[in-house]
């Protein structure tokens, strides 16, 4: 068996269009297929129905779910052997949510960069159901995230219990509420209720569901007059006279004390119905976790634990 018409093939099967995957790898649509005609050949079985669509069929799902094992069995024989020759050098591939990335990652690679500093970091930002599927495929190391999927190969290490909070100037607070102000902040002090400030103007951030799972849970329409995928966005030095914001207890916790006093934060009164996920250390059962790997774990570990007592 061609180990590398394996690979093309598991890539094909990925964008079920041999052009796109074509380019993807940078070869021809024509090599490509003659890779996948290779593996027909060998294995006796026709791989994908090329019409109405191309598709895999059942032989081609069954092989797929082999490739995927044999890929992380490859993977974990050279994290293996790279234990054994070099225990200090290598690579981590970690999948993170694009807005918990922006603020813990950069600081969990500071910290374990300090270790290990000949260990190359490679950084997916997916949301959580993209870097569960990933983790299923062999794709990454490990994900730091929500644990949304429920599937036995997956283990999964809990870290931190996250919640929101209404982060707002206390300018745009006077602006809109005027001498109402002032008893609106005193009575949201141990607990806002998002109706109370549905008129502000708030942005929104793209790649997070919680603004609107919040708006729609006190049955208020959001009046979004900022929409951005830039995650950054949500913090207060770009927005604080013009937008609130809702942001997640991690994000809270890191930027607190580096925000001036009239940036104010009320932990927000969600709704019974909404769901707030715990973040977890998620990785698969058969992937071979590395001693640097290992260590990644327990730095996150241990960094969520200071964070959390804060």
């Amino acid at each position: 068996m061609d180990t590398n018409s394996l690979l093309y093939f598991t890539e094909a099967a990925k964008d079920l269009n041999f052009t796109k995957t074509a380019k993807r790898l940078f070869i021809s649509q024509q090599n490509l297929s003659n890779h996948i005609s290779r593996l027909e050949s060998y294995y006796g079985v026709r791989l994908f129905e090329r019409k109405p669509h191309l598709a895999l069929t059942y032989s081609g799902e069954i092989l797929l779910a082999y490739a995927n094992n044999f890929k992380m069995d490859e993977d974990n024989l050279k994290n293996v052997l790279t234990d054994i020759r070099e225990k200090e050098r290598g690579t981590l591939r970690i999948g993170c949510s694009p807005t918990r990335s922006s603020i813990v990652m950069p600081r969990l690679s500071e910290l374990f960069s300090q270790e290990y500093p000949n260990v190359e970091l490679h950084l997916y930002h997916h949301h959580s159901n993209e870097l569960s599927e990933m983790l299923l495929a062999g794709e990454l190391d490990f994900s730091v995230g929500i644990d949304k999927v429920s599937h036995p190969n997956l283990i999964s290490t809990f870290l931190f219990t996250d919640t929101v909070y209404l982060m707002v100037s206390r300018d745009l607070l006077e602006k809109h509420f005027g001498a109402e102000a002032g008893g609106l902040i005193e009575r949201s002090a141990a607990g806002a209720r998002l109706e109370d400030f549905a008129c502000l103007p708030f942005v929104n951030v793209r790649s997070t569901q919680i603004i609107r799972d919040c708006f729609a849970g006190c049955g208020c329409e959001p009046n979004f007059i900022v929409t951005t995928s830039y995650p950054q966005f949500s913090l207060p030095s770009f927005y604080e006279n013009i937008a609130a914001s809702i942001v997640t207890r991690t994000v809270y916790l890191h930027i607190r004390e580096q925000l001036p006093e009239k940036i104010l934060f009320f932990p927000l009164i969600t709704a019974p119905g909404m769901s707030l996920h715990g973040i977890s250390f998620i990785r698969h059962r058969r992937k071979y976790l590395s001693k640097y790997g290992q260590r990644f774990l327990d730095i996150t570990v241990q960094y969520f634990k200071d964070l959390n007592e804060l």
